[in-house]
């Protein structure tokens, strides 16, 4: 714990402590946030609304005072250079990429609702008909060529009566 100054008051921290301090705290939240909800997040994957949380409370903290401005600069700084080098590691390594956002999970297929995905997605029947009728207009599943719960939380619906060609 010293490596990150856990004892010590922020004024008496140095500088690569608080490096050290953000790595810990953003790959904590990383972590709690990814075994979270997803869908309360909307449209921003866990990484990137992480970050939005993160800088917003640092930058809150410098304005009242509690870090120097400094150590804020520092601080955001390796926030970015954290968000840039997972990003970075994802696209190059598929493998990484499940690990910090969430994969796309068939809900419907053909009409037929998967209750297990449903279940891991924390959807209740009235969650997925009203995303049926927002997103696909219609309003059964039996109408639905098929559904995915999206990475980013959304649910996209494909009618069967879509038109398109297979």
């Amino acid at each position: 714990m010293w490596a990150i100054g856990a004892e010590q008051q922020y004024d008496q921290i140095a500088l690569w402590q608080v490096v050290a301090r953000t790595a810990v705290v953003f790959f904590i939240a990383l972590f709690l946030i990814r075994i979270g909800k997803r869908r309360f997040m909307g449209d921003f994957s866990a990484f990137d609304i992480l970050l939005g949380f993160i800088v917003g409370s640092v930058m809150a903290r410098a304005v009242t005072g509690a870090i120097s401005i400094v150590n804020m600069i520092v601080v955001v700084a390796v926030l970015l250079g954290l968000h840039w080098l997972i990003s970075s590691i994802s696209y190059y390594w598929a493998g990484f990429e499940s690990a910090v956002e969430d994969n796309v999970r068939k809900l419907i297929e053909d009409g037929r609702v998967d209750q297990e995905a449903i279940q891991k997605s924390k959807l209740t029947m009235e969650d997925l008909k009203q995303a049926l009728r927002e997103n696909g207009g219609v309003e059964s599943p039996e109408e639905v060529k098929a559904a995915y719960l999206e990475r980013d939380g959304s649910i996209t619906v494909i009618p069967k009566d879509s038109g398109r060609v297979d």
